[in-house]
């Protein structure tokens, strides 16, 4: 068993959105996204790192604090001579099923101590292709405005996760896929540009227009 394995990204049909803020604007519909990994997928994960016999989770706890109501879930792993360790956290009640939410989130929680999913952190809130009338296309999801921006039909369409934070096999970019859309982009965008600095950059903003910004400068 290696726990750094705990840590491997996940899978992008792994990962869920959800709809973090919508409303409109002068150009239409706007709808901004985060992304998400369920219980089932950190369970799943630790049967194939822990065995389905080197993972439990612990009794839930009820936290009263500042008079608001917590879960804080136990996820216990099996590590050798040093027998069971645990990690705690805690989430509040949801607005929909509120204890099933709130244990749901506290056990996600704690699988991020255990570094589960840990680096959707760093992948920032995110605006996704919308449609004010239904596509007919798979992959496309049903919402409603707020009552405050007209409570209007629209879908929306989770965007793609960047590639740093895809599992390795599924990196399909080698340096000569680079080396060739290096050299189309220079066509296209930059053609009468000679400077290595003013490539660096214009080429930097053409790939993070696309993957999202990078937790590293090499790209």
């Amino acid at each position: 068993m290696n726990l750094r394995d705990l840590a491997i990204p996940f899978s992008q049909d792994d990962v869920e959105w959800r709809v973090s803020r919508a409303g409109t604007s002068p150009k239409g519909v706007y709808c901004r996204v985060l992304c998400y990994i369920t219980v089932r997928a950190v369970q799943q994960r630790l049967d194939e790192v822990c065995g389905p016999a080197g993972w439990r989770l612990e009794e839930p706890k009820i936290l009263e604090i500042n008079g608001k109501s917590a879960f804080a879930g136990g996820l216990s792993i099996r590590c050798g001579e040093e027998g069971w360790l645990t990690k705690w956290d805690v989430a509040e009640p949801t607005n929909i099923e509120a204890a099933k939410g709130g244990w749901s989130g506290a056990v996600k929680r704690a699988g991020a101590a255990w570094g589960i999913g840990r680096y959707l952190y760093y992948i920032d809130e995110a605006f996704s292709e919308v449609s004010e009338t239904d596509p007919g296309q798979r992959g496309w999801h049903y919402a409603k405005l707020p009552e405050k921006s007209g409570g209007g039909v629209y879908y929306w369409k989770p965007p793609q996760l960047p590639a740093w934070a895809l599992p390795k096999e599924e990196e399909v970019v080698s340096q000569d896929n680079l080396n060739e859309l290096k050299r189309l982009w220079k066509e296209k965008f930059a053609a009468g540009v000679n400077n290595r600095a003013d490539l660096v950059e214009g080429f930097t903003r053409f790939v993070e227009s696309i993957n999202g910004s990078f937790p590293a400068d090499d790209h």
